[in-house]
């Protein structure tokens, strides 16, 4: 399948051919909610507690006699009756980690790329020429290419540059075609991908371009 490649002024420079095997993957809505899910369950910290009748200060004497108050009957401050008392199977400190393989992780971001290619929302610059921090030149390629909505700049590069001048824009992310996953395809409504993005996402992914 051929896409054009643009420049940041919104001309097109040339056309090249996309591997069918990484950008014509079939859908496979289960794989990706899967590893999506992974992929947040494992940014959790899990540190979330509550204090156990353990931890909870307070001694173990008994707060009032057993009859003749009215009230039920307690046998320590700390339990989760009392005010400021234990919380009753609360949230303790765990892992929310979901390992998925490789394989998996891999072909959802192809699933992920080639539903960019379905409805049209990759485009392919040849460079985003940025040398030097200017917000103001990211938002006018974005403008020049026509780009509404979120973004994900995806480059390989070795300076700040684009990141720096493009994080405080609404809506755009930047990232690395050697770490982007499906979940970033996915967050942002267009990928935006330089040549040596997509040279790299070849590479990583064992397609040709």
């Amino acid at each position: 399948m051929k896409i054009e490649v643009m420049n940041i002024k919104g001309e097109s420079v040339k056309s090249v051919d996309l591997p069918g095997s990484l950008f014509g993957v079939e859908m496979n809505e289960p794989l990706l909610h899967a590893v999506c899910k992974a992929y947040r369950a494992n940014r959790r910290q899990g540190t979330h507690a509550t204090k156990t009748r353990s931890t909870v200060s307070g001694s173990g004497k008994k707060p009032f006699r057993q009859k003749g108050t009215g009230n039920a009957r307690q046998g320590c401050s700390r339990s989760p009756l009392m005010p400021g008392g234990a919380t009753s199977h609360g949230p303790q400190p765990r892992s929310y980690r979901q390992d998925m393989n490789k394989k998996q992780r891999q072909l959802a971001l192809k699933v992920a790329l080639s539903e960019k290619v379905r409805y049209s929302k990759l485009v392919l610059v040849d460079d985003f020429a940025v040398s030097g921090f200017s917000t103001k030149h990211i938002v006018a390629a974005l403008g020049a290419l026509k780009i509404e909505g979120g973004a994900l700049l995806t480059d390989e590069r070795k300076d700040n540059f684009l990141y720096a001048s493009a994080r405080n824009i609404h809506k755009v992310g930047i990232g690395h075609a050697s770490e982007i996953n499906a979940e970033d395809v996915l967050r942002y409504e267009t990928l935006v991908l330089s040549e040596s993005a997509l040279e790299s996402l070849c590479k990583r992914l064992g397609g040709k371009e």
